[in-house]
């Protein structure tokens, strides 16, 4: 491969940084996310920008901060028309702060000096709670006003309430941005050139009193410019990095993805199972944050599971789930020809409460398999299966994003109830996603929408959990190896009583030596009220037992 090839996509790059003319600008290296929203605000935003310079709209404090034109394009008149709509909200009762408030409005409508906005905005800040109108919004675009009129202080309140909306994840990304700007503009406005604000504003006859907002607004854009300017600089070099450390080689002539593995520290050694998962990422060009995040795991063996002792594991979950042990030996039977743990997907059918999920996640446990339960109730969109980077909530596939954590190339996925997830294909569906997911040969070179190349998955293990069989479509039943996992019986009470005892004494911090086994008369107990059926059941009943326990030592020490 030449080095042209190699390095396309920086190649790219560099020509729309390098690229001067304005009639045919570079292309944006990230998508919009919501353009038809953009354009629906643009639109709104000049049509109400045009009323308010016309007198026909009175812009709201929002609008002011991202700098819409007053009420008819003048301060003066703008301050005066909100203070003749806002009168008439304000109670006409005896109480003191309303007759404050009235006065001060009153003033405002005939004309406003820099002192009556401050009066205004602190009347309405010591004013007790009004129902027709939010008094701190009120009070935040009084302080806009006198922020615009050169007062000194002013300007912080409206920088900090643009960075708060800003923040706001309810902001879209282009408001987001125009907030950030007035935030900026007013804080340098407020820091660096407060000395202007006030005495220097006399000597200025030929100054507009609007060019405080005006200067702000260049502010800010000036300095986010060369903000965004240096940050596509650092991106460059990353990326030049990137593929410098991907295709050339080190001094003693390696692989620099030999160098990657040394320094993470937890890839197999040579004489260790392993497997690679992640050989490239797609269209680099879109999102170097992407290929950022899985530099180090390109080209890399990752960690597979060595496959344990079965007979002391298959006597370990056999204490723990009796009434399971047919179904532990068929699991296991699959590892016998094997070095490595690798099984086929496997879907526990049962009754509510007979433990299935405990018993998967035990399973992989015993296994050493790095796991997530994954809770399929009221799932209704493909997310499992990863979503395109060109969305702002872009992620990677589950079982990418397992491997990624944990860097193993065989973790447990638990699918808590899966018949349970929505059916709608609205915006996807999560079982559709999961069929290639389970098939071997799909499984292998299975495509990821966020890394835009292919993965091999064919080491995950999948184990579902369901309370019927019905619901679930006869293509996702065929990929799974179905067992029906029965439900306890009185006979396994012993064991399942005890192991209970020792997982709630541990869940209440104290050490497992204080979970005494159970005496006949308490076992009696135990067999009168449960006759088998629901783990939960009995959960409930040891914790009642050991609360009576306590109780009884309790009262045995009073005495």
């Amino acid at each position: 491969m030449s080095d042209d090839q190699k390095k396309s996509a920086l190649a790219d790059y560099l020509r729309r940084r390098q690229s001067s003319d304005d009639e045919n600008p570079a292309c944006p290296v990230w998508p919009d996310p919501d353009p038809e929203g953009r354009e629906r605000r643009e639109r709104r935003w000049s049509r109400r920008s045009k009323a308010a310079r016309e007198r026909r709209h009175l812009p709201d404090l929002a609008e002011l901060i991202l700098y819409m034109s007053f009420f008819g394009n003048d301060l003066a008149a703008d301050v005066q028309t909100w203070a003749e709509r806002v009168y008439p909200l304000i109670p006409e009762d005896d109480r003191e702060d309303h007759t404050a408030l009235r006065h001060h409005l009153t003033i405002l409508t005939v004309s406003a000096s820099l002192d009556d906005l401050r009066d205004t905005a602190e009347a309405f800040r010591r004013a007790g709670k009004l129902k027709r109108i939010n008094k701190a919004v009120a009070a935040l675009r009084l302080d806009y006003y006198s922020a615009c009129l050169g007062d000194r202080h002013a300007p912080w309140r409206i920088a900090g309430e643009a960075i708060s909306r800003a923040y706001d994840l309810q902001t879209p990304q282009d408001q987001a941005l125009d907030y950030a700007t007035a935030a900026v503009g007013w804080l340098i406005h407020a820091g660096r050139y407060e000395p202007l604000s006030a005495d220097r504003l006399a000597g200025r006859r030929s100054r507009p009193r609007m060019d405080f907002r005006g200067d702000t607004s260049d502010f800010g854009l000036e300095v986010l410019a060369r903000m965004l300017d240096e940050r596509e600089r650092r991106i460059y070099r990353r990326v030049e990095t990137y593929f410098k450390t991907r295709t050339e080689p080190n001094r003693d002539g390696a692989s620099p993805t030999g160098d990657a593995e040394e320094a993470g520290g937890e890839e197999p050694r040579p004489e260790d199972p392993g497997a690679v998962v992640f050989r490239s990422v797609g269209n680099v060009e879109t999102s170097q944050r992407v290929a950022r995040e899985f530099a180090e795991l390109l080209n890399t063996r990752l960690r597979l599971a060595h496959k344990p002792d079965l007979a002391v594991l298959q006597k370990t979950l056999t204490d723990e789930f009796p009434q399971a042990a047919e179904i532990i030996s068929a699991i296991l039977s699959e590892l016998v020809p094997l070095d490595i743990v690798r099984l086929r997907p496997i879907l526990l059918v049962g009754e509510p409460g007979a433990g299935k999920t405990r018993f998967a996640e035990r399973l992989c446990d015993t296994l050493a398999l790095p796991h997530e339960t994954y809770s399929c109730g009221g799932v209704s969109d493909a997310a499992l299966g990863g979503t395109a980077r060109r969305w702002m909530s872009a992620e990677p596939s589950l079982p990418v994003s397992l491997i990624r954590q944990f860097r193993h190339a065989s973790p447990g996925i638990i699918l808590d109830e899966i018949e349970k997830v929505g059916t709608s294909r609205h915006n996807g569906n999560p079982l559709d996603a999961l069929l290639p997911m389970l098939e071997p040969l799909s499984a292998t070179h299975w495509h990821d929408p966020y890394l835009q190349a292919h993965v091999d998955l064919s080491h995950v293990v999948w184990i579902a959990t369901a309370n019927e069989l019905r619901s679930l479509p006869g293509p996702l039943r065929d990929r799974f190896r179905v067992f029906h996992f029965p439900e306890p019986g009185p006979e396994h009470l012993l064991p399942l009583a005890g192991r209970l005892m020792q997982d709630i004494v541990q869940e209440r911090g104290l050490d497992p030596r204080w979970a005494i086994p159970l005496d006949g008369e308490e076992l009696s107990a135990l067999q009168a009220a449960w006759p088998g059926g629901s783990v939960r059941i009995l959960r409930r009943l040891v914790e009642r037992l050991l609360l009576a326990r306590d109780r009884w030592k309790a009262e045995e020490e009073v005495q």
